[in-house]
């Protein structure tokens, strides 16, 4: 008897810490925002590569240096529509280019606010990415650069070579490979620059278990590391050179939120990594749960003087809040359709739109 109590207790067990399984559908897609907290001040200090199954991974004592947000967005509120099927049409792809786009994504996925690479700054890098049932897959890369004016010029290229980022469903012990690859020829806004990122992406689910941040516990989380081996090439005034990159990511995702609910991403040389910064969500800095946003349109974006939203939906907007990329706010007050964004400095920013006090929007926008 005794040994069929413990037989029970052990199934029982078994089954309230059992594996997590991540799908398609537990993925963002379109608008949806989780807000952030960025570590980068001690985090050499934890060690991220403990792997296996039903682990604690104990993060608690991590710091606070600034927040911000992960997101993603709707492929025509991308701002990289327009620019591709021009260049489409420009191309000799006439009425088919709606149709390539809209065939090759559905969803945009903020990569960085800023990139340095190497002899250009590169503002608003966004991965558009095609999700199915089964994939995710990067197709198409969309930035802004400043040209020989000054003025930022959104870009956009299709990949060479699409690069599936995950496979559907993701369970302990998965595995994936891919190769990615996308450039630009900056020479059509006067900068005699080509610039090209190759890379080699692998991935392992390596292990699974309960995830403690400062902010939350996650009972039932799956860890993945990401290592791209990655070459920037370049070609400035006629010199080819290639800076090697090796890059690690680890992530964890947890079936009830939409992007990973932490994040360490670092370098690894010589068969060591370093990370060098951690993200996890933080709710207590907005006071609000991340969920599917209600469709807003947010329209000119860029803009150089007043932004326009318009409301989809039924939520009632009653106030908001601009945000710039530190996590800093920089703008509130009640809503109007038409916001002045004319003091702003140049760069990327999120407005937040409220219904009371609770956020029932999250949009993009570039101020030039």
């Amino acid at each position: 008897m005794k040994h069929l109590l413990l037989v029970f207790f052990t199934l029982i067990g078994t089954l309230s810490y059992s594996q997590s399984t991540y799908t398609s559908s537990n993925h963002a897609s379109g608008a949806y925002s989780q807000q952030m907290t960025t570590v980068t001040l001690g985090v050499n200090a934890f060690n991220f590569d403990t792997t296996g199954a039903n682990l604690i991974w104990n993060y608690a004592a991590l710091g606070k240096d600034f927040w911000g947000n992960k997101s993603t967005i709707t492929a025509a509120a991308s701002g990289y529509q327009a620019p591709f099927i021009t260049q489409c049409i420009l191309g000799g792809g006439g009425f088919t280019c709606l149709i390539k786009w809209n065939g090759l994504t559905n969803m945009g996925i903020l990569d960085l606010d800023s990139m340095n690479a190497v002899v250009v700054t590169l503002y608003d890098v966004m991965t558009m990415a095609k999700k199915t049932n089964g994939h995710l897959v990067g197709t198409v890369k969309g930035l802004r650069i400043k040209d020989s004016t000054g003025i930022a010029v959104p870009l956009v290229s299709e990949y060479s070579d699409y690069d599936t980022i995950l496979n559907f469903p993701l369970t302990y012990q998965d595995s994936g490979k891919s190769y990615g690859s996308w450039g630009y020829d900056l020479n059509t806004i006067g900068q005699n620059i080509q610039y090209k990122v190759t890379y080699d992406r692998k991935y392992t689910v390596e292990g699974w278990g309960k995830l403690i941040t400062p902010h939350a516990t996650y009972n039932n989380t799956l860890k993945v590391k990401t290592t791209l081996d990655q070459v920037d090439s370049v070609n400035f005034l006629g010199t080819k050179f290639g800076i090697p990159r090796n890059i690690v990511e680890y992530t964890w995702y947890d079936a009830a939120f939409g992007l990973p609910v932490m994040k360490a991403e670092g370098i690894e040389v010589l068969g060591f990594t370093t990370i060098n910064t951690v993200s996890y969500i933080d709710n207590v800095y907005v006071g609000t749960e991340e969920k599917e946003f209600a469709q807003f349109n947010l329209f000119p974006n860029p803009s150089t003087d007043n932004i326009t939203i318009t409301n989809n939906g039924n939520s009632k907007i009653n106030s908001y809040k601009i945000m710039d990329i530190q996590g800093r706010f920089v703008q509130q007050n009640r809503f109007s359709k038409s916001i002045s964004v004319a003091n702003l400095e140049s760069g990327t920013y999120l407005i937040q739109l409220f219904s009371d006090n609770e956020i029932v929007g999250v949009e993009k926008f570039v101020k030039e």
